[in-house]
């Protein structure tokens, strides 16, 4: 695996900085939790737009705390009888198996365009939420058809290879597949993703760690030493944050919680194209 440098200097996260993690660590938190998707859709396109670190070093320290944000929400589900692993057994290996081959991807490829197809992707599985909400008699939560081996290994092979190559929890694209491909209720899809992302998460981002300690930065040290910074912002408030968002997702019907999906991908695909699309407007307009 080459070793390329990091243009970022080994330094303190500043402390402005290290308050907006914090804030970026509640709010993913909270929408991992109640959505299953992890944090970090929501932490990498704040800190993104706001902050502007290290791609690479975010990445990494986004993967560190979906590990909380799973845990967290893992725990609130089985407080609340609500775990269990039928399908995620089905999606979990294959997520597992392909969640290598996305951090690999990420070291070597541009995710720029992968970022802008898959935010379109989520707006498309938008469209398709609001069209169910707005017919509900297109589709019922009791319309669920059996997750086959082969759709969870689908499922599992589409959230481990984006989880790696785009820092994501997985979730993000596991929920929509697992809505589409088997039509199974929010709120079971909801906790088998979160059973799926407490194996993913912890592999991805042990993978991703060790990219990083093989990445030297200017000054000395290693790329690992500030993306452990950056994470010890993000974990506190991203467990507290998933343990209320799944609170809330025991407290609510499946319908409120679809609204929420609805809602938020739209704002998701926004957060995580737009500088990329900016960015690609700016150098056609030099």
């Amino acid at each position: 695996m080459p070793r390329t440098r990091c243009p970022a200097t080994l330094r303190p996260v500043e402390p402005l900085h290290a308050i907006a993690f914090v804030a970026f660590g509640l709010a993913g938190g909270v929408m991992g939790g109640l959505l299953g998707v992890g944090g970090s859709v929501i932490i990498i396109p704040l800190a993104t737009i706001i902050l502007a670190p290290d791609k690479q070093q975010l990445q990494g320290a986004a993967m560190i705390s979906n590990i909380a944000v799973a845990v967290s929400a893992y725990h609130r589900y089985a407080k609340a009888g609500r775990i269990e692993w039928t399908y995620a057994g089905r999606i979990w290996p294959s997520a597992i198996a392909c969640v290598l081959a996305g951090v690999t991807a990420s070291l070597f490829v541009d995710a720029a365009l992968f970022r802008v197809l898959f935010a379109v992707f989520l707006l498309l599985i938008a469209v398709r939420e609001f069209r169910l909400l707005a017919h509900p008699g297109d589709h019922t939560d009791d319309d669920a058809r059996e997750l086959t081996t082969a759709r969870g290994a689908g499922v599992g092979a589409v959230m481990g290879f984006l989880s790696g190559l785009l820092g994501i929890g997985g979730g993000v694209a596991g929920i929509p597949l697992m809505r589409a491909w088997a039509h199974l209720p929010m709120k079971r899809a909801v906790v088998t993703s979160v059973c799926v992302m407490m194996p993913l998460t912890m592999v991805g981002a042990t993978l991703k760690a060790v990219t990083l300690a093989r990445t030297p930065v200017e000054g000395g040290g290693n790329a690992l030493v500030p993306t452990i910074m950056i994470a010890a912002c993000l974990l506190p408030t991203a467990m507290i944050g998933s343990w209320l968002g799944a609170s809330l997702n025991v407290r609510i019907t499946g319908r409120a919680v679809r609204w929420v999906l609805a809602t938020f991908l739209p704002v998701s695909a926004v957060w995580m194209a737009w500088p990329i699309v900016a960015q690609w407007i700016a150098n056609a307009q030099r």
